[in-house]
C-alpha cells in the first residue's frame, strides 16, 4: 500500500521522514540521524521539528550551531518547526524518527500519529515505563502504524557473528558484555543524567538482544542468576538530589526452554564492550569485540579531528545507518525489516528492565 511515494532526483523511490526531536549539532542523536538522512538516496528529509532550540519562550540564546543548522535546512528545502502540532498532515506516508528525551516521547508519538505518520522510528527505550510503550503500542495497533525501536545492537556484526557462532554449537552459552569508559568522577552525574536507572538505559541494548534472539521474556525466565561479588550498587548526589542505581551488573538467565544467556555491563569498563561465545562446560569458544582494534583506531582518528563531536556517533555509526536503511527500504517495498526490533519487542524489553532491576536491588 506504499504507491504514492516520493521521487528522488535520479527516480529512486524515497520515504518522506520527519524528525522530533534534533539536539545540537555533533551532540544530540536526532541531529546524528539528520545528517546521515540527508545523503541517503531512499530518504527525503521534510520536516526537523525541535521543541527546545526553536521555541524562543523556552530557549532565549539559540547556540550559534543551531542557528547555523537552521539556516543550512532551510536552504535545502526542509521545514523546521518548534512542535508537530505545527505541522500540515502527512498526505505522503512518512517515517516519524522520535529522538527527543525518553520523557517527552509519549507525548511527540501522539503528535506524529494525529498528524497521519505510517511508520515511527521511536529511539531506545521508547518510554519511561512499560505502561506508557503498551498505550503506545496499543494506539499504534489501531491506527495501522509500524513502529520500531533503534536498538542498534540487533544489526551490529559483532552480535550478528556471535549468534552465527553460538547457533553452530549446541548447547553454548553467550554472555554479552556492555562497557562504559566512564570515570569513578563522573558516576554521580551519569546516575542523574540517566535517572532511568542502568537496566533501561544502558543495558536495555542487550535485554532487546535476549527478547528478539533468546526468547526471553519476564513469562519465560526459569532462573535469574546475579553475581553478585561482580554487581555495585551505589547511592550518589548529582545537583542535590540522591540517585540510586549500579556502576555494574553481571546476571545470568536461564529460560524454561533451557537457553543460558548472560548479560554484564559496567559503566567504568572501558570502550570496548564484546559478545563471548563459551560451550556448556564454561569453555571459552570465540570472543568478538566491538569496535575491534581497527575500528578502535579509525575512531580515536575521528575523535582527535573533530573533538567536539560525541564519540559513540563514531563508533555506532553504520549501525545507525544500516537500522534506519533496513526500515526504511523495507517500508518501501511493503515489507517487514529484518531483524530490526518492533515496540513488542521493546515492550518486553522493558518489563525485563523492571524485572531485572527489582531482582538486582532485592540481592545486592
Amino acid at each position: 500500500n506504499f504507491i504514492q511515494v516520493s521521487m528522488g532526483s535520479g527516480g529512486t523511490k524515497q520515504l518522506d521522514v520527519v524528525i522530533v526531536g534534533c539536539g545540537l549539532p555533533k551532540r544530540g542523536m536526532g541531529w546524528y540521524h539528520l545528517t546521515q538522512l540527508l545523503e541517503m538516496g531512499n530518504a527525503n528529509l521534510s520536516a526537523v521539528v525541535e521543541p527546545f532550540f526553536l521555541n524562543p519562550d523556552l530557549c532565549k540564546n539559540v547556540p550559534e550551531s543551531f542557528e547555523a543548522l537552521v539556516k543550512s535546512l532551510k536552504d535545502k528545502g526542509v521545514t523546521t518547526a518548534k512542535s508537530v502540532e505545527d505541522l500540515e498532515e502527512f498526505n505522503a506516508p512518512t517515517m516519524c524518527l522520535i529522538a527527543g528525551r525518553t520523557m517527552d516521547n509519549p507525548k511527540f508519538f501522539r503528535q506524529c500519529v494525529a498528524k497521519g505518520a505510517k511508520i515511527i522510528y521511536l529511539e531506545k527505550p521508547g518510554a519511561p515505563s512499560v505502561k506508557e510503550l503498551e498505550e503506545m503500542a496499543s494506539l499504534a495497533e489501531e491506527k495501522g502504524v509500524k513502529v520500531y525501536i533503534g536498538y542498534n545492537k540487533n544489526v551490529t556484526p559483532y552480535v550478528q557473528k556471535a549468534l552465527a557462532v553460538a547457533n553452530k554449537n549446541a548447547g553454548s552459552q553467550v554472555l554479552f558484555c556492555h562497557n562504559n569508559s566512564y570515570t569513578t568522577e563522573a558516576l554521580p552525574e551519569c546516575f542523574g543524567r540517566n535517572s532511568e536507572g542502568m537496566l533501561k538505559n544502558m543495558a536495555v541494548h542487550e535485554l532487546a538482544l535476549l527478547v528478539s534472539f533468546f526468547n526471553v521474556t519476564v513469562e519465560t525466565i526459569d532462573k535469574f542468576e546475579i553475581d553478585g561479588e561482580f554487581s555495585e550498587k551505589l547511592t550518589l548526589d548529582f545537583n542535590s538530589k540522591s540517585y540510586i542505581d549500579f556502576s555494574r551488573i553481571r546476571f545470568t538467565v536461564t529460560t524454561k526452554s533451557g537457553a543460558t544467556v548472560s548479560v554484564m555491563a559496567d559503566r567504568c569498563g572501558g570502550n570496548v564492550s564484546y559478545a563471548l561465545v563459551q560451550d556448556k562446560e564454561g569453555n571459552d569458544i570465540e570472543k568478538f569485540e566491538f569496535p575491534d582494534a581497527e575500528t578502535a583506531a579509525k575512531v580515536e582518528e575521528q575523535v582527535q579531528a573533530d573533538p567536539e563531536m560525541m564519540p559513540y556517533f563514531f563508533v555506532q555509526s553504520d549501525d545507525y545507518l544500516e537500522l534506519k536503511n533496513r526500515v526504511i527500504n523495507a517500508t518501501l517495498a511493503g515489507k517487514e525489516p529484518e531483524g530490526v526490533a518492533t515496540i513488542n519487542v521493546g515492550v518486553e524489553a522493558l518489563k525485563l528492565a523492571e524485572y531485572g532491576t527489582a531482582q538486582l536491588n532485592e540481592s545486592l
